[in-house]
């Protein structure tokens, strides 16, 4: 078979299969992301630091109700990146409980985005994917609230989901020969920004 004959069958299977073009968002430097929890003795939060992803969708994308965007939303930060502002010892800490030395990395990978609601330029995207913590994959649903600028080239999402340390089977750390002890409960809130390349 000749060579122009095998391109011809190539773009005949590539519209056969119905490829779309794929345009990607780079998560920026200006996302944010922090976990909250509680213990005996105060409430604490946790800083993600450097952390990287990326939104993949068609290029002709709809912003409409009810539509399954075929896109996919990856998001991971490394756990020896994530700043407790109480200093290297409940730092390190948080990295013994995720077992940081083994799985360096929290991420997350959608397998279906589908929008719920929509308001001017503002959409609510229920983003179905894992998530990956201490080792241990869960299933997770979360609900995004989003904005597309088509003028900057900018896909922005906010919002917030409540977690449990027993869903990864976190051992929950403990401080002052025990008398701190942190509560199971986690809620993480998020603004992440996604940049056209």
């Amino acid at each position: 078979m000749n060579t122009k004959i095998s391109i011809l069958l190539l773009a005949f299977l590539l519209v056969s299969l119905g490829v779309e073009a794929q345009t990607t968002f780079t998560l920026s430097k200006e996302s944010t992301m922090k976990i909250d929890g509680s213990s005996t003795v105060s409430d604490w939060s946790v800083e993600v630091m450097e952390a990287t992803g990326n939104f993949t969708t068609s290029e002709d994308i709809k912003i409409e109700v009810g539509e399954i965007l075929y896109s996919n939303l990856e998001f991971s930060f490394p756990v020896d990146k994530m700043e407790s502002g109480r200093g290297p010892i409940m730092d390190s800490k948080i990295k013994k409980a995720l077992i940081s030395d083994v799985n360096p990395l929290v991420t997350y990978k959608s397998i279906e985005n589908k929008i719920t609601a929509l308001d001017g330029d503002k959409f609510v995207l229920e983003s179905v994917g894992t998530i990956t913590a201490a080792g241990v994959s869960k299933p997770l649903t979360v609900a995004l609230n989003g904005f597309f600028n088509p003028e900057m080239k900018t896909m922005s999402f906010e919002g917030s989901k409540d977690l449990t340390m027993a869903m990864f089977n976190i051992v929950k750390p403990t401080a002052f020969f025990g008398q701190l002890k942190t509560k199971d409960e986690l809620n993480v809130k998020f603004n992440l920004s996604f940049i056209k390349l």
